[in-house]
């Protein structure tokens, strides 16, 4: 009786592990995607690239 409860134990503790692993990789994952949006919004050079348009002498 003891034996089956242990196992029973056992697994439950892998699995609250697991879920909390997940759970866990999960979230660093998101906060990762956050901040190189962030990153990105900041620091983007695509949006700020200006054309200069060439003016003749004569105006």
């Amino acid at each position: 009786m003891k034996s089956k409860q242990r196992t029973f134990s056992k697994i439950l503790a892998r699995f609250f592990r697991r879920k909390l692993s997940i759970l866990m990789t999960a979230f660093m994952l998101g906060m990762s995607n956050v901040i190189l949006e962030e990153e990105r919004s900041v620091n983007d050079t695509r949006a700020k690239i200006e054309y200069q348009e060439l003016q003749s002498e004569d105006d």
